[in-house]
């Protein structure tokens, strides 16, 4: 009897450490492999395997990968810390910073990165254009109106956001115009969306990109694109026009340097930033006329204005592109829909103002251009609350045409 318990001790208990070993093995295998997740930098634009964490407690970096003494968690070394570092998504570690190893120091891209899809978005256009109003208008209207529309959270996970969203808010309630964009490098604005009632979830970037990028500088060399990264990953495009920028129009109205009307007119020609533009998309190899994978989102701003010449000649951009324009177009064919008409009536004045080959250039570059037009401010008085309209309209459009990463925003918005 002694030599059978001794033969099966022999036997049992090597299986058991053997099976112990396994599931410790299996253990570390799962957690490695749930551990990967990647996201693009807002900075440097490059793709990055989210290994570097941020302490929350003390800010001690740490590379947080599963190992066999640490499968799921590690101890911050810091003396005054010793708070214990979870290393898995599911157990606590999307709620750490996220950094990116490629900037000294490490370049903080904010919590929960890679656990929703990324849709980035670059905001293109010559300086006074009004990106950096469009942008801000968005930011409003996301936080006031779509995330009751669309049953979703929007936070902001980068450092700087939660403020820079409340400035938005604070600004166009008090009138005050938001501060241009100079940097040419431009750090991406990162907004997450998620599902109230479903595990559902987007994390939307938009570049908001500084109008000399785009400015043809003589004799300037085209190295200046190749740090333009999220052309790499862009799921769309939004190219903005300034109306007052067009020279058919200047030439109509030669007294439009507008200060009398409180309107700062963009010294820029559309095609030029257009041609600079297409030569970004050739630098990053994305030039791959109807067979581009994006769509572009033409965007006429300052819809809102109205340019007195003389006593009968005026000139009213809301009856040539914005809503008055688009309720006559609905009256006459009630079959379309609103953004159709606006983009009927959009694409045809940009025509009739002499853009058609810029137009052609940007449709034979993208999969789908769509003409928009829209004011970020409703109306050009200082102090008075400022009423942005149809600036939703692009950005959703954009949004539906990439549906796999946008689920959260996919039916169409109530035109204002």
């Amino acid at each position: 009897m002694i030599i059978f318990y001794i033969v099966a001790l022999l036997i049992i208990v090597p299986s058991i450490i053997t099976a112990w070993h396994i599931y410790l093995y299996c253990q570390l295998e799962w957690a490695k492999e749930n551990s990967k997740r990647y996201s693009v930098c807002p900075a440097c634009h490059r793709i990055i395997r989210l290994t570097v964490f941020q302490c929350n407690c003390c800010g001690q970096a740490y590379e947080l990968i599963p190992m066999e003494n640490e499968v799921f968690y590690t101890k911050c070394i810091t003396t005054t810390c010793g708070k214990r570092i979870p290393k898995l998504p599911y157990n606590g570690r999307d709620d750490l910073v996220a950094l990116c190893p490629h900037h000294h120091p490490c370049f903080p891209i904010g919590k929960h990165p890679g656990k929703y899809p990324e849709v980035i978005i670059p905001i293109v256009g010559g300086t006074s254009t009004g990106k950096s109003a469009f942008l801000a208008a968005w930011t409003v209207i996301a936080q006031e109106q779509l995330a009751n529309q669309y049953g979703v959270d929007i936070t902001f996970p980068f450092i700087n956001g939660p403020k820079y969203a409340n400035d938005c808010v604070k600004r166009f309630e008090k009138g005050i115009a938001p501060d241009k964009t100079s940097n040419r490098n431009t750090i991406g604005f990162g907004m997450d969306i998620v599902s109230r009632t479903r595990q559902k979830g987007m994390r939307l970037f938009l570049y908001d990109v500084a109008g000399e990028a785009f400015d043809p500088i003589p004799d300037e060399s085209e190295s200046f694109l190749a740090p333009l990264g999220y052309y790499d990953f862009m799921d769309g495009a939004i190219f903005m026009i300034d109306p007052f920028s067009i020279p058919d129009v200047q030439k109509e109205y030669p007294h439009i340097l507008v200060n009398r009307y409180g309107i700062q007119a963009s010294d820029k020609r559309p095609e030029d930033s257009c041609n600079k533009f297409i030569r970004g998309l050739f630098k990053h190899d994305l030039a791959r006329n109807e067979y581009h994978y994006a769509s572009c989102a033409v965007v006429i701003t300052k819809a809102d204005a109205v340019i007195k010449k003389d006593k009968e000649n005026v000139l009213d951009l809301d009856s040539l592109i914005g809503n008055k324009a688009v309720q006559k177009k609905l009256h006459d064919n009630p079959r379309l829909s609103y953004e159709d008409a606006l983009d009927e009536m959009c694409s045809m004045q940009l025509k009739e103002w002499g853009l058609g080959h810029m137009l052609e250039l940007l449709e034979s570059h993208f999969k789908e251009v769509r003409y928009f037009s829209m004011s970020a401010l409703g109306h050009s008085k200082t102090g008075v609350p400022f009423t942005p309209q149809r600036v939703e309209l692009p950005i959703l459009w954009l949004l539906n045409k990439n549906k796999k990463k946008s689920k959260v925003l996919t039916s169409k918005c109530k035109t204002r």
